[in-house]
């Protein structure tokens, strides 16, 4: 019966990065005019605005504007979201 090789015997392994591969807690990189896919979404309800979105995802209501760059092709104005919209939270 065999074992399992002993520590000095086993090879080093490179962090799964260095492996060519993504953790979940990163972003995914996509295809066509999106160069990178949200981890997560948010759909606007009645009374969000990118500061109190921005403390529920990252605990800071001045992270908004990150949110309000990774909507650029949604929103013009930070200030101007409509309830339903669905948006990308990186």
């Amino acid at each position: 019966m065999r074992g399992f090789p002993s520590t000095s015997q086993r090879r080093p392994t490179k962090p799964p990065e260095e492996e060519g591969m993504t953790m979940p807690d990163q972003p995914v990189q996509g295809k066509g005019p999106d160069a990178t896919d949200a981890t997560q979404w948010h759909e606007v309800k009645k009374g969000d605005t990118l500061s109190k979105i921005a403390v529920k995802y990252y605990g800071d209501p001045g992270l908004y504007n990150v949110i309000f760059e990774a909507n650029k092709d949604r929103l013009k104005d930070p200030d101007l979201i409509k309830i339903g919209q669905k948006l990308r939270i990186p």
